[in-house]
């Protein structure tokens, strides 16, 4: 049964409702849902359908999402609901955006109850993913301000599309954030992903400003954004908008979705993206998707030495939503071993931009 929440980020216009949540600013009518399926206008004003609503659940680390500079080890309680802004023909979650809420079986969790949930499963934070969380923002808001208030930390996993005033009330929430960028170019965007890049780029330089940790997943499709020439203008923004210390992870995409006869990415080339990243005047340059690289490992860009290592596990415990896996391409870590001497390499002394587990202490 529907229950609703009222939204924000709306106003009237005309006999309908313009959300203002994203970019794509549907005007909806009455009784109609908006492009991302979960925000509906009942009336002449905008209700949020997924606001409480728990699809999957699950403990991992935070290296799945992948963030791999922030409280490496660290556990996380990661949650997803309905819905998202975009259509990415890849799509690895796509019952959760393309499904809704009489096709399987969800959680109705207030958000008191999700914190205390998190805190009795002895998690570190809470991962806003799974979903878009974008279109999840009003429970996302709510339920991070208590988290916080219980030691909590939050992790939001998301596309960035978004508009500003909504961007910077989430982010105020937000101690650390993964953000795909899909690809580096509006055709790209349009074509695959049914939205625009301006947007995400922007929702990674508000993130920087506030201060909060940021990584970035490039998934590198074959034939489509794997261009050296584009990567190689994804890598000089990221060097000159966010910092030559910023982790990038290229992130090999399997063939899934609406692009089962598309021919995926072989592991030689994406090895030989992320050297390129490098060549780029990156310093942290990571392979994604894969269990099988050495490239999961921190080294100083400085001495070459070991600083962080991370075994993949095989046999993590997979999520399932309607007998179909999720996220499914982003591998789990058994092992996570830090070998930074407070945030200096041992050998060389270069200051490292890692912030430990230990660090929640203080």
């Amino acid at each position: 049964m529907e229950e609703l929440s009222p939204a924000k980020w709306w106003e009237r216009e005309g006999g309908a409702v313009r959300c203002l949540l994203c970019p794509h600013r549907c005007l909806i009518k009455d009784g109609r849902l908006g492009f991302c399926l979960v925000r509906k206008n009942v009336g002449g004003s905008l209700f949020s359908t997924n606001y409480g609503i728990v699809s999957v659940s699950t403990i991992d680390n935070i290296e799945k999402k992948p963030i791999f500079h922030f409280l490496p080890g660290s556990k996380l309680y990661s949650v997803g609901s309905f819905g998202c802004n975009l259509r990415c023909l890849y799509c690895q979650n796509y019952p959760l955006v393309e499904g809704g809420f009489d096709t399987a079986p969800y959680r109705r969790l207030p958000p008191g109850d999700l914190v205390s949930e998190a805190i009795s499963k002895g998690a570190d934070g809470i991962a806003w993913t799974f979903n878009e969380p974008i279109v999840w923002s009003e429970y996302v808001i709510e339920t991070s301000r208590l988290a916080h208030d219980e030691g909590l930390y939050c992790m939001l996993n998301t596309n960035g599309y978004i508009m500003d005033r909504a961007r910077d009330e989430l982010l105020e929430v937000v101690d650390t954030i993964k953000v795909d960028i899909k690809g580096f170019s509006n055709k790209f965007y349009r074509e695959v992903c049914g939205g625009s890049l301006e947007p995400v780029l922007g929702t990674c330089e508000a993130a920087l400003e506030r201060g909060i940790h940021i990584e970035i997943a490039y998934p590198v499709i074959h034939g489509m954004n794997d261009r050296l020439d584009e990567i190689g203008r994804f890598c000089e923004w990221v060097r000159l908008k966010l910092g030559q210390d910023t982790p990038v992870h290229f992130i090999m995409v399997h063939k899934f979705h609406r692009l089962t006869s598309h021919a995926e990415i072989s592991f030689e080339v994406l090895e030989k993206i992320r050297l390129f990243g490098i060549q780029c005047g990156l310093n942290y340059v990571y392979v994604g998707g894969t269990t099988k690289s050495l490239a999961q490992n921190t080294n100083c860009p400085n001495c070459g030495e070991l600083l962080v290592s991370r075994t993949g596990d095989a046999n993590a415990e997979k999520v399932y939503y309607k007998d179909q896996q999720v996220s499914r391409f982003c591998p789990s870590h058994s092992d996570v071993r830090i070998m930074i001497n407070g945030r200096s390499c041992p050998r060389c002394g270069r200051t490292i931009p890692i912030r430990k587990k230990s660090d929640l202490q203080k």
